[in-house]
This record gives C-alpha cells, sequence and structure tokens, in this order.
C-alpha cells in the first residue's frame, strides 16, 4: 500500500463557470473520448487546451509532432465558452491559474500539513504533463528546485523495471510503554514470528537468505489517541515518537504514556536493474546557454507574450544549460520554463531547474 494524494487536475480536466461566475477547472474531466478540444473531438475547454493557447505546447503537436493539434478549432470552441473574460488568452490563463492552485493545495496537504517545509526539498516533474507546471508549482510554493527526469513520460515504467520485491508484514498488540525499554523483549519476540514467515515467502521468491533486507517499524500512538505515527524499532523508539508527533501535529506530551499499537516488517529483495546509461557531455563550453540551434516561439507568461525558444530534448547532452523563457519538447512529454527559471542536464539527461537568483547556490550535485 502507498499513500498517494491525488486531485481531479490534469490534462483533460474540464473548465467551466459555476453558478456565481467563478471559473472552476475539474473534477470532471474530458478523458480520453472525446478528450481536449484540440485532439480534434472535445468542445469543452480543458487545461491542455488553456496550455495551446498560450504557447506552451509547441504547434506542431505532440509524440515528436506525430499527433497534430487543431489550434483554429480550439480557439473557435474557447471564444465561445469563456464568458465574461475580455479574451480567450485570459480565459486561458485564467484556466492555468485555478489548475495550478488545486495542485499547490495538493502539495501543501503531504508536506506543510504534515510538518515538511517545501523549501528543503525537490519537486520532481514526470508523466506527459507533469513539467508543464512544475516550475509555477514550485515558485508558489518556494521550493528551490524542480527535476525533470529522463524519460519523464515513461518514469513510472522505468520504476517498475527497476523496482525490487517487497513484502509487508503485521501483527496488531496493544502494548502501553512510557520508554523504549519497556516490552522491549516482548516486542523482539512479536518481529521474531514475523521474521520467520517473512524469511519463508521470501525464499520461496528465490531469494537468498543475505540477500534480503528488513526494516522493522511500530505504530505508535499517545493512549486514548485513534491514530497512530510510524517510527522504526531501533534505539529510544519512545523519544521517536514524540518528536515524531511534535513534527506533525505542532505538539507532544513527554509525560503522557505511548501505545504500541502494531508491528511491523517490510522484507525487501534486490532485483537486477537496468542500467541508466549516460549523456555524452559537450566538447564546447558547457555554460553555453546555446543548444542545437533552437527555434523561436512566443509563449504569453505572467500575462505579457514573451519570444521563447523550443529545445529538442533529444538534442541535449550533459552540461547544457538552457534559459527561460523555454520549452523543452520530447517524444512522451513537454517542459516550460518561465522567465528566471534556468536548467542545467545532468549526465543521465535529467534537468535540473532552479530560479534564476538561486542558480549559483543550487548546482545539480546538491541534489
Amino acid at each position: 500500500m502507498l499513500d498517494i494524494h491525488t486531485v481531479g487536475a490534469g490534462g483533460g480536466s474540464l473548465a467551466r463557470f459555476d453558478r456565481a461566475g467563478a471559473l472552476r477547472v475539474g473534477p470532471e474531466s474530458a478523458g480520453a473520448d472525446p478528450g481536449p478540444i484540440c485532439y480534434g473531438r472535445g468542445e469543452k475547454p480543458t487545461v491542455t487546451d488553456a496550455n495551446l493557447l498560450l504557447g506552451r505546447i509547441p504547434k506542431a503537436g505532440l509524440l515528436g509532432g506525430a499527433f497534430e493539434l487543431d489550434m483554429a478549432r480550439t480557439m473557435r470552441f474557447t471564444k465561445r465558452a469563456r464568458g465574461a473574460m475580455r479574451s480567450v488568452e485570459q480565459f486561458a490563463q485564467g484556466i492555468l491559474d485555478v489548475a495550478n492552485a488545486v495542485m499547490e493545495k495538493a502539495i501543501r496537504v503531504i508536506s506543510v500539513e504534515r510538518g515538511h517545509d517545501p523549501r528543503d526539498y525537490t519537486l520532481v516533474a514526470f508523466g506527459g504533463a507533469g513539467a508543464l507546471h512544475a516550475c509555477d508549482l514550485a515558485a508558489a510554493l518556494e521550493i528551490p528546485r524542480v527535476l525533470v527526469p529522463c524519460f519523464p513520460g515513461a518514469l513510472s515504467a522505468l520504476g517498475i523495471l527497476r523496482a525490487d520485491v517487497t513484502k509487508d508484514f503485521s501483527h496488531t498488540i496493544r502494548l502501553e510503554v512510557r520508554n523504549a525499554s519497556t516490552f522491549r523483549g516482548k516486542l523482539r519476540q512479536e518481529f521474531a514470528g514475523l521474521e520467520r514467515e517473512g524469511r519463508k515467502q521470501m525464499r520461496a521468491e528465490g531469494f537468498a537468505r543475505g540477500s534480503v533486507g528488513i526494516d522493522r517499524t511500530l505504530d505508535v500512538r499517545y493512549a486514548g489517541q485513534s491514530y497512530e505515527l510510524t517510527v522504526p524499532f531501533a534505539g529510544d523508539y519512545v523519544s521517536a515518537f514524540h518528536r515524531a508527533h511534535e513534527q506533525r501535529y505542532g505538539y507532544s506530551d513527554l509525560n503522557r504514556s505511548c501505545e504500541v499499537v502494531n508491528v511491523r516488517a517490510r522484507f525487501t529483495g534486490k532485483v537486477p536493474k537496468p542500467g541508466l546509461p549516460k549523456l555524452p557531455t559537450r566538447s564546447s563550453n558547457p555554460d553555453s546557454p546555446v543548444v542545437a540551434m533552437p527555434e523561436k516561439s512566443t509563449a504569453i507568461f505572467f500575462w505579457t507574450q514573451v519570444s521563447d525558444h523550443d529545445y529538442d530534448r533529444a538534442k541535449l547532452q550533459d552540461g547544457n544549460r538552457i534559459s527561460g523563457p523555454a520549452v523543452v519538447t520530447e517524444y512522451s512529454a513537454t517542459t516550460v520554463i518561465p522567465p528566471r527559471w534556468t536548467g542545467r542536464v545532468d549526465p543521465y539527461g535529467n534537468i535540473i531547474w532552479s530560479l534564476a537568483d538561486d542558480v549559483r547556490s543550487h548546482s545539480p550535485g546538491d541534489l
């Protein structure tokens, strides 16, 4: 089981005005059929249509130009749906603003509301459209860096190929503890039972004893609570729980007794992983912003039409630097770089973006 928080804000999310005249985006979606207006069948504006109208998606289309987009059709249907908006461009920008606000709220739920400061992290953008919005979200949340991995549209598939085999085992108990030494022997007995079953099943999967890793954790709560936090079963796990509670909820009570509710053991068997090839290094100055004869186009950022550059990601090499505004296209995804953002290609083809003011203090090596 994975802890995943999702929201209804994607490329197919439909834009509409509610009864009060407020612009809404999602959770209804155009889906694959009929899809966005620009795909040729849909008639209701979507986030994808807004990105196309603002120049965030190249007019040549998707999938390396093999999938053409209908700009004229998109403009015609969007004009009908723009309501009281002064222009199609204003409507399109409003759609993106609302969609970004929904995604920003989702990131706050899994970071700020859980005691984590977004400024301490890097935002990873993957999927076909994730990198269209990543820099705007990072700026709103003060996240200093954005990482767009190599082949972002296929990152999930790559993750499956490189994923280890894991098995989780748990047993529910009710032990009231005041310090980590209390019932430590009993907890070890509980883990021993889980480990016997876990090792047996991992052997059935073909893993030798020495090739399996084990993580032992406890679900702990204050006595009387109905929710738990998971902490490692190592050292002073009671103090670790107090710290985790302070981080998550903003307070802790060192004088209050705790309850161990569940013991958990995760077994991990390492599997052979496909290699990640490195890119060739540029023979010229790697700090040069010029990359493989980029094409010029126009896009709208911050309500202003500006000239940008379209880059073919397949032509990028290790050490290349790109300054926004720009659009990086590839077969499986599109990346938008607003003004004042700068990116650097690392040896594995990942692109690390940061605001221009932060470029010198945050290099790819910092990750």
